[in-house]
């Protein structure tokens, strides 16, 4: 199959678009990487998605190209804090750009989130109707109609929990690691989610370059997650697992500052009967990331 001329991956310093830049690359495909605030590495360009005009990107992007936008706060809880912010990047920067990349016809593969679905029922797939619970997802559901209304060339990638061992990284297993060593945690048995390592997201990212025809993608490993057996088995894997402790509850048990999904897992297998994509057991992803959380506490 035929490589596209080259990729430009939008918000190359964050976690999955890290991944998926340095697959690329690996691959021997062309590829051309932006950040915002901090590097990665140095030949990555800079773009502020709030304020540039993208004139300059654009004479970079051509009619064969895919951007990936990738760039994007992600903490629900920062976002409904900081609304006006959030704003300004996840919805007015985000158009923006697709608006100024428009006239250069490149595909965008845009990167949203199981957070557009309810959380009513899990196992979503491509077809299943939106409707967000929170502000995050809500700005992630606006990009995807406004792509699917105005861009033709477009994919749309939904994705739960990534996981990657870069301590700078926000993820449920250092979230759940760091909870289950405060007093009074509490986990949810009833709360279910997907995730992901970040290498599987970034390989089946990789893989769509050669597939424009798919319009919407789902992404994770096969096993859903359930709040309360993650806390247990951290606990059990930790070299601190003697400090920790919790309370098993059910979902309605917790407060979120907005409402969250209590079954917000994706169904996977579009994505491994058409591009052949093959995911890491869960159990490893958990169990690699609580001894790189261990190594860390210890440094």
């Amino acid at each position: 199959m035929p490589l596209t001329s080259k990729n430009i991956v939008i918000g190359a310093s964050g976690l999955i678009g890290g991944a998926l830049y340095d697959q690329l690359k690996k691959s021997g495909q062309e590829v051309l990487g932006t950040y915002t605030h901090r590097p990665r590495m140095p030949d990555l360009i800079k773009l502020d998605m709030e304020g540039d005009n993208f004139s300059d990107l654009c004479e970079l992007v051509g009619a064969e190209d895919n951007v990936y936008i990738m760039s994007a706060y992600s903490n629900p809880s920062w976002i409904y804090k900081n609304r006006e912010a959030a704003e300004k990047l996840n919805l007015t920067g985000t158009i923006r750009l697709i608006d100024a990349l428009r006239s250069k016809n490149p595909r965008i593969i845009f990167m949203s989130s199981v957070e557009v679905f309810d959380g009513l029922k899990g196992g979503y797939r491509e077809f299943d109707q939106p409707k967000p619970l929170n502000y995050y997802g809500a700005l992630k559901f606006e990009i995807e109609e406004y792509l699917k209304n105005t861009f033709e060339k477009s994919t749309i990638i939904r994705t739960g929990w990534n996981i990657g061992l870069d301590a700078r990284s926000r993820c449920v297993v250092k979230l759940t690691y760091d909870s289950l060593l405060e007093s009074n945690a509490r986990m949810a048995n009833d709360n279910y989610f997907s995730i992901s390592d970040v290498r599987d997201t970034a390989e089946v990212l990789r893989l769509l370059s050669g597939y424009p025809e798919v319009r919407e993608l789902h992404i994770c490993a096969d096993e859903v997650i359930n709040r309360a057996a993650l806390a247990k088995l951290i606990q059990d894997t930790s070299k601190n697992g003697q400090k920790m402790g919790y309370r098993e509850c059910s979902f309605l048990d917790i407060e979120y500052s907005e409402p969250r999904g209590r079954v917000n897992d994706l169904d996977n297998s579009l994505s491994k009967a058409l591009l052949g994509a093959s995911y890491r057991k869960a159990l490893d992803i958990i169990t690699d990331k609580v001894r790189f959380i261990d190594a860390q506490q210890q440094e």
